[in-house]
């Protein structure tokens, strides 16, 4: 199998604009990936399915091209709550500062989480489509989290420095490879980010018992509102 990573250019991300359609994608000689967006949404349908959401209009599909498997996702959820759309448009668009983010650490060979080649936006559908890399391995259980705890922590870690974060740490957000390495996938990088670490390390400390460093006011205002949803839950008769 073809490794597309070898031939990337991850500092260059081209970004340009093709109708309604907006793009920014990592340049590479000799895989086309404005070329390859076109060719699925002209067979959209009849690829591979991975893990269908449950939310509407979020797919994930499987791409066979020229001997290199890749992930096509398609995000057309739309922000319907007042602050989230707020936080948007401060930090800019999700997906495009995703991109530069991942090309960052794929740069610094940082083997830590997916690579992420194109991003486009349908300004009209308000539909976002990715291409990612497919990444070998399997997602862990609760007890492989625990029992790779230095390198989940390493990783979270390395994340964070990148401002990236989980924000849901859970096995099936981490890939174990068939040569042992973790890597995260399902990745946040939009709102504000300083604080979402410390959703980050709470989860980590409650679920798996493993300490990270976060800001201090961050870790205090987080653990206030985890307090409080759960007596609200609580109070509502519903599971905590």
């Amino acid at each position: 199998m073809l490794e597309p990573s070898n031939l990337n250019n991850f500092a260059n991300i081209i970004e340009t604009e093709r109708g309604d359609m907006k793009f920014a994608y990592v340049q590479n000689d000799e895989i086309d990936y404005l070329e390859l967006f076109d060719h699925f949404l002209a067979e959209e349908g009849h690829h591979e399915l991975l893990d269908p959401s449950d939310r509407i209009e979020r797919y994930t599909y499987l791409i066979n091209h020229n001997q290199s498997k890749f992930i096509f996702k398609i995000d057309g959820g739309v922000e319907n709550r007042l602050e989230r759309r707020l936080i948007a448009k401060i930090t800019g668009d999700f997906y495009f500062n995703l991109i530069h983010k991942l090309a960052k650490i794929s740069q610094d060979k940082c083997d830590i989480a997916y690579e992420l080649y194109l991003v486009a936006f349908d300004k009209k559908t308000k539909r976002h489509y990715m291409i990612f890399n497919f990444i070998e391995g399997r997602s862990l259980t609760r007890d492989e989290m625990k029992l790779h705890g230095e390198q989940v922590k390493n990783c979270i870690e390395k994340l964070h420095h990148y401002n990236l974060v989980s924000n849901d740490v859970h096995g099936g957000n981490f890939i174990l490879t068939p040569d042992g390495k973790i890597k995260a996938i399902d990745l946040t990088n939009s709102g504000f980010i300083w604080l979402t670490k410390a959703n980050d390390a709470i989860e980590l400390q409650e679920r798996f018992n493993i300490k990270i460093k976060v800001p201090a006011m961050a870790m205090a205002i987080k653990k206030f509102t985890h307090g409080f949803k759960r007596l609200s839950r609580k109070i509502r008769g519903k599971k905590v």
